[in-house]
Parts: structure tokens; C-alpha cells; sequence
């Protein structure tokens, strides 16, 4: 028999080699290996197909564990993109993350707040005397150095944080920055994490898209909902006796609906619908609508079409859609005697109901000139009078259940009703006239009008600061604006050299802070200087400031400012649409179209007139580069100083815009080609020498080229024009790199 000693090692070898390669010996193989030498070949193979079959095998498992661990994230992150409820992303995103993780017990969220500060806005999983400590001061500095490097931090919680152990600290980085930092704790140590990281990133990720997107969703709703009060205080507006009417039918409406126990959704669009259930009215003559008297049948029949006139200006596709029937049928009668289209019980729509009685109950409330508010009981016996006929009466019984309440609460909303029917009404309105029998009322009620017809916000402006120092009679009068972020007052029109016009205020706890903050008229001490704030819908919107003024002319003053308001926002409201739509997102240039539009106006007043203008276009050399290394957010912040540094050394008539990437333009009216290159070579050399600011740290401006066209020389056409330019910046050679 031949010798199989060598043949039997040979093999055993590769079995020890094949097991060792695959993970399974480690420590045993020196005691394996006189066993496995002895095996013959053909055991040999067979234990080594075994073995690789369990590795195999648990490969299978680790891609298994893998594959469950992405579709939880998929599915976590699903659910979190389903919500544009910031409250519930933030808790949802705690909940989500601690259970992402096999060991996790608990999960919180911090946000960044002014000072560079983080606050903790939802925890989940924490009992006990770690709810009431929160804030876990072991964490903060690890949720600052987490924000700043942006990279998953570990850190020990040995005796800080109850049972816990370790946190898992990861930022929450989107496409604006860092939104937050998401704090998992654990009983295990840190090297329980380390498999998950990969995962937690990801689901990290998706969370900074949801809060982003949430943020988004609620900034386009309060952009909506401040338009919306704005056009329902424009409605009132037209009536000097129900200027806040809107608003207070809303809030009682609301207030009916949540009794009733409506959905949130529904309670919303009752909400919107009391806001603008009287929108209709804009299509009424003034004459009917300030009648003091009532209405001729001819008028009545003017008068109802408000409803239906509503509803049509409501139907276009979009959010406001969903208030259309509410706002059609507000006039419907509980047993089909009201209109437009006779409707009765339950075909009356329970928002429509809602705002019938509401209405009614806040007509009968108030002081009219051509009647006295009733008292509350009497409104309510009026209406339960009616319940059944006119009105609905378990929305009737709503209303009751709520002023018992509110009465025996002593609540802010049943006081404020009270005093709006006790304060007697003064004056009288007769067809056209102006409210009030006084020339100072009635040079009021001539500024709203005027307020009301102007839709430049600077011309408004002007005329309010020059109208209002002359009906009080003041030193000077100035109207300061607040700025989108509510950070800054500027003064936007003035009668007097102080405070000059452009001057901005940062926030302070000075008298016109005290005023916007309190929404309360402020003296400031010197020259009997008074402050009222500018309050449209709930929210500020600026102030009116004038010195030396006395006790009258103060009550004067919150007249204007109360009348003014609204006017003053709505026109606010479209400068600021218009300024976005014309802006570019990133350096708050022109955007592209704008620039083309400014283009074609500047071609067509040179065909009209024979002006002459120059266009210079300019790129950021290396930008590409620069995003790879130091990242795409340094590069916008590149893109964005450029921009700043070409906005501020141009001239106030020249129009800089940013068309895409890092190519910035600038038309130059009134400028030919030597004037343009003069201008092309001294903003060259400004930027070659100057340091920026970039995400913080300073470095030096980024190489641009330039091109220029003019007109006429280079054409007459603006696309043409700038095609041609265009063309000329990238044959331009590119300058070298600092």
C-alpha cells in the first residue's frame, strides 16, 4: 500500500488553512492541527466544503441583518417625511432613532439656538428623575462638538445619566446646514454602536430632511395665512364699523368647531373660512355696504350675492378650494328658507352652520351706529330662539356651553366681549361719508382710503408718515418696518432728518422693541416721543413713531395705526412676493429672469431712445475645485461673498444678478465698452486682494474672469446679447489660481 502520510498532511494542512482563512480556528488551531493532519484527502475536502458553507451561512446572516437594518431606516424615514407637523417630526424622530438601534433605551433631539446654544426640543424614553433633568449637562459639550465637526461622536455617560452608559451623538446635517443633533443612549458600551453607525448616519440624514421640510411647510404657512388675514382686513377695511370683524368671527368659530369636536383639519378650514367669509363683499358698491340704515329690496338683493361672489373668487385650484362651500353656504337657514340655494339640515355643510351662528351672535354683540350691542344673554335667547329654524341647533347649544364656561373662567375672550358691549359707539355713517363727525376722524377715514388704494409700499409709506405728522401736528413721524426674520426695525419713510431714512434697529429692549414685543404704545421719554405699534391678524408688522406730541395727539396716533395696519402688511406682503420671485435664493441677487426681463427693458429703451448700456458677466475660477475641497456649502458661501463683494461696489443704478453656478452678471445703464472695462479691471483688482469669510475662516477670494458686451456695438437683441457674451466668458482664459 502506498505511503499516505504526506498526502494525509497535505491535506490536513489545507484544512487548517482554509478554516483559519474563514475565521473559525483562532486559539484552538495549535491543539486542531495533529487531529486535522491525520485526516485522509478525501475528509479533508468535506471539511473544508463544511467550513466554508458556515461562512457562507453567515454571510447570508450579516446581509440579512443588513437588509432589515436598511428597510427599518427606509421605513423610520418614511414615516417621518409623512408628517409637516414640525412638534410631531421632532418627537417621532427621537422615538424613531432609539429604536433603530438593537440597544438604545433612549433618544433625544437638540436644536440650535441664537448663541450658538443647543435646547433640547423632544426626548423619548427617559422616566423618572431623568425627565426632570432633561437636559443632561454631561451632553453638551459632546452635542457642541458633534454640531461642529459634524461627524457621529461617542461619549461616556458613567454616572451622569441614570442606568445609561454610552451616547451615540449624530449631527443632523441638511441641505441649509446643521439643523440639529440626535442623542442615543445606551446601557451597553460604546462598541455597541460602532455596527450600527452606518445606519443611524443614514437615518440621520432623512430626519434633517423631514425637520427641513417641516420648517418649509410651516414658513408657507404663515406666509398663507398672513395673506389670507390681510385680504380679510382689507375686506373690513371697506366698512370703518367691522374693521377686526373677520378676525373675531374666526376666533369664535374656531372656538364652536373644537366644541363640537371636529377634526383638526376641519377646525382649521373653519378657521379660514371665518377669516374669509366675507370676502365677496369686495364686489359690493361702498353705498351698500356703509348704508346706516336697512337695506331696499334692490340693495338686499346686491347685498346677498357676496356669498356666491365669495365662493367664485375662492374656487381656483389650490389650498383655498376647501372653503368654498363653507363660504357659499353661510347663509343658508337651518330649514331651507336661507340662499343661495335653499339648502336645509344636515345638506348645510357643519362649517357653514358653525359660521352662521357665530356671525349672528357677534352682529347682535357689537356696537353699531344704527344699533346698540345686546347684552350676552340676550344674543343667546335670540338665538336659541331660532335654533332649529334658522340656525343649527347643536351649534347653537355649542355657543352656550362655551360663554358658560368662558364666564365662569373669567376668560381673556369673554372679558374683551363684555367691554366691546358696554363701550358705546361714536358718530354716525351716512351713505359715503366718512365715520366720524370730527375733521380729525374724517381726514382718518380719508387716509385709509387712500392707504387702501395705494399698491406701492413705498408711496404708501411716505403718504402715511406725512399724513399722520400732519394730523397730529408733531415734530416728525416715521414709520419703521420689521424685516422678514423679525430681527431688525428699518426706518422706511420719515418727515424729519432723525432717525434718517435706511437707519436700522437691531433688536434691544429699547421703547420701539418694548412696543413691537408688548404690541402697547411706549413713550420714549425725550421730546414726549410715543411709539405704536403696526399690528395686522395678530401679528406686528412695524411701528409708527413720532416726538413731541401730547395726550391727544397720541390717541390719534393708535387710531391711525390701528386703521393703517392692515393696508400697510398686505402691501408688504406683495413687495416682499414680488423681491422673491425676482431674487436669487442663494446671494439675494437678481435671479436670472429678472435680469433678462431688466435686459429687455434696458434693448427697448435704447431702440425708443438711443441709450447705451454695457452687460458684464463673471465666473468664480476653480469652483469645482473648491467644492471638493472644502465642500459644496464652503462653495455656496464662496459663490454668496463674490456676490456681496460685486454688490457693494457697483453703482446704485447697475443691476447685479447671479445667472447660475458661480457666473455673476452686472447691467450697467448709461455705461459704454471703455467705461465697462474700467469698471471690469478696478472690481478684478479689488477681488484678486481681498479675504473672505468663509463658513468662518478667512481666506482669499477665488480668481474670476470677465466678459463684456455692449449695446448698441454688440447688438440690439437681448437674447442675443447675452449669447454672445456668454460666449465670449468661456473663451475667456482662465487666470491662475492664487
Amino acid at each position: 500500500m502506498p505511503d499516505m502520510t504526506g498526502e494525509q498532511a497535505g491535506a490536513g494542512l489545507l484544512i487548517v488553512a482554509g478554516l483559519v482563512a474563514l475565521g473559525i480556528v483562532s486559539g484552538l488551531a495549535a491543539r486542531l492541527i495533529p487531529a486535522i493532519v491525520a485526516v485522509p484527502a478525501g475528509a479533508a475536502a468535506i471539511l473544508l466544503l463544511a467550513a466554508r458553507g458556515i461562512a457562507q451561512s453567515r454571510a447570508a446572516a450579516a446581509r440579512a441583518v443588513e437588509v432589515r437594518s436598511i428597510r427599518a431606516v427606509f421605513a423610520a424615514g418614511g414615516n417621518l417625511l409623512g408628517t409637516l407637523d414640525e412638534t410631531r417630526v421632532l418627537r417621532h424622530a427621537a422615538e424613531a432613532g432609539a429604536r433603530l438601534s438593537a440597544h438604545a433605551g433612549a433618544g433625544l433631539l437638540y436644536l440650535p439656538e441664537e448663541g450658538g446654544r443647543f435646547a433640547l426640543r423632544a426626548a423619548w424614553g427617559l422616566d423618572g428623575p431623568m425627565r426632570e433633568q432633561a437636559e443632561l449637562p454631561a451632553l453638551a459639550p459632546t452635542v457642541a462638538e458633534a454640531a461642529t465637526t459634524r461627524k457621529t461622536v461617542m461619549v461616556s455617560l458613567q454616572g451622569t445619566a441614570g442606568a445609561y452608559r454610552t451616547g451615540c451623538l449624530l449631527p443632523l446635517h441638511g441641505k441649509s446646514g446643521l439643523v440639529g443633533v440626535l442623542a442615543l443612549l445606551s446601557q451597553k458600551p460604546a462598541s455597541a454602536f460602532r455596527p450600527e453607525i452606518p445606519a443611524l448616519e443614514y437615518y440621520a440624514a432623512h430626519t434633517a430632511l423631514a425637520i427641513g421640510n417641516s420648517r418649509l411647510y410651516g414658513q408657507v404657512q404663515e406666509m398663507f395665512i398672513s395673506s389670507i388675514t390681510a385680504l380679510a382686513a382689507a375686506v373690513d377695511a371697506k366698512d370703518a364699523y367691522t374693521h377686526g370683524h373677520s378676525e373675531d368671527i374666526a376666533d369664535l368659530a374656531t372656538m364652536i368647531a373644537r366644541e363640537l369636536q371636529l377634526s383638526p383639519q376641519d377646525v382649521e378650514k373653519v378657521r379660514l373660512a371665518g377669516l374669509l367669509h366675507d370676502v365677496g363683499k369686495i364686489g359690493i358698491p361702498d353705498a351698500i355696504l356703509r348704508k346706516p340704515g336697512r337695506l331696499d329690496p334692490a340693495e338686499r338683493a346686491v347685498m346677498m350675492t357676496h356669498a356666491t361672489l365669495g365662493a367664485s373668487i375662492l374656487d381656483k385650484p389650490g389650498p383655498l378650494r376647501d372653503l368654498v362651500a363653507i363660504v357659499r353656504h353661510h347663509h343658508e337657514h337651518y330649514d331651507g328658507h336661507g340662499y343661495p340655494n335653499g339648502l336645509r339640515g344636515s345638506e348645510i355643510p357643519i362649517g357653514s352652520a358653525i359660521l352662521a351662528v357665530a356671525e349672528a351672535f357677534d352682529a347682535m354683540t357689537s356696537q353699531r351706529a344704527y344699533h346698540a350691542a345686546r347684552p350676552v344673554d340676550a344674543a343667546l335667547e335670540e338665538l336659541q330662539g331660532h335654533a332649529g329654524t334658522q340656525f343649527h341647533p347643536q351649534v347653537v347649544d355649542a355657543l352656550a356651553r362655551i360663554v358658560a364656561r368662558e364666564r365662569d373662567t373669567g376668560s381673556p375672550w369673554f372679558l374683551a366681549l363684555e367691554t366691546r358691549i358696554n363701550t358705546p359707539v361714536t358718530g354716525s355713517v351716512t351713505g359715503n361719508q366718512a365715520p366720524a363727525a370730527s375733521e380729525d376722524a374724517a381726514m382718518v377715514w380719508q387716509l385709509t382710503q387712500q392707504l387702501r388704494d395705494t399698491g406701492d409700499l413705498a408711496q404708501l409709506l411716505t403718504m402715511l408718515a406725512a399724513t399722520t405728522a400732519k394730523l397730529i401736528s408733531c415734530a416728525g413721524c416715521a414709520v419703521l418696518l420689521l424685516d422678514e426674520r423679525g430681527s431688525t426695525l428699518s426706518v422706511e419713510a420719515t418727515t424729519s432728518a432723525e432717525p434718517a431714512p435706511g437707519t436700522v434697529f437691531p433688536r434691544s429692549r429699547s421703547p420701539l422693541w418694548q412696543a413691537v414685543e408688548q404690541r402697547a404704545i411706549q413713550r420714549t421719554g425725550e421730546h414726549s416721543g410715543v411709539v405704536v405699534p403696526l399690528v395686522a391678524g395678530g401679528q406686528a408688522v412695524g411701528v409708527l413713531q413720532a416726538e413731541e406730541i401730547d395726550r391727544q395727539g397720541e390717541r390719534l396716533l393708535a387710531i391711525i395705526a390701528e386703521t393703517a395696519a392692515p393696508a400697510v402688511q398686505a402691501a408688504l406682503l406683495r413687495a416682499r412676493a414680488e423681491r422673491s420671485a425676482a431674487a436669487d435664493e442663494l446671494t439675494g441677487l437678481l435671479n436670472r429672469r429678472s435680469l433678462v426681463a431688466h435686459l429687455h427693458q434696458e434693448v427697448a429703451r435704447q431702440k425708443r431712445y438711443g441709450t447705451r448700456f454695457a452687460l458684464v458677466l463673471t465666473d468664480i475660477i476653480g469652483l469645482a475645485a473648491f467644492n471638493a475641497q472644502h465642500g459644496y456649502d464652503a462653495g455656496d458661501d464662496l459663490i454668496r461673498r463674490t456676490g456681496e463683494l460685486l454688490a457693494a461696489n457697483v453703482r446704485q443704478v447697475d443691476f447685479p444678478a447671479r445667472l447660475v453656478g458661480g457666473t455673476l452678471a452686472l447691467l450697467m445703464p448709461e455705461v459704454d465698452r471703455v467705461e465697462a472695462e474700467r469698471a471690469v479691471r478696478r472690481l478684478q483688482a479689488m477681488v484678486n486682494e481681498r479675504e473672505v469669510t468663509i463658513l468662518g475662516r478667512f481666506m482669499r477670494a477665488q480668481p474670476l474672469r470677465w466678459a463684456v458686451a455692449c449695446c448698441p456695438e454688440d447688438g440690439t437683441d437681448a437674447d442675443l446679447l447675452l449669447a454672445t457674451i456668454e460666449r465670449r466668458l468661456q473663451a475667456e482664459p482662465e487666470p491662475s489660481p492664487h
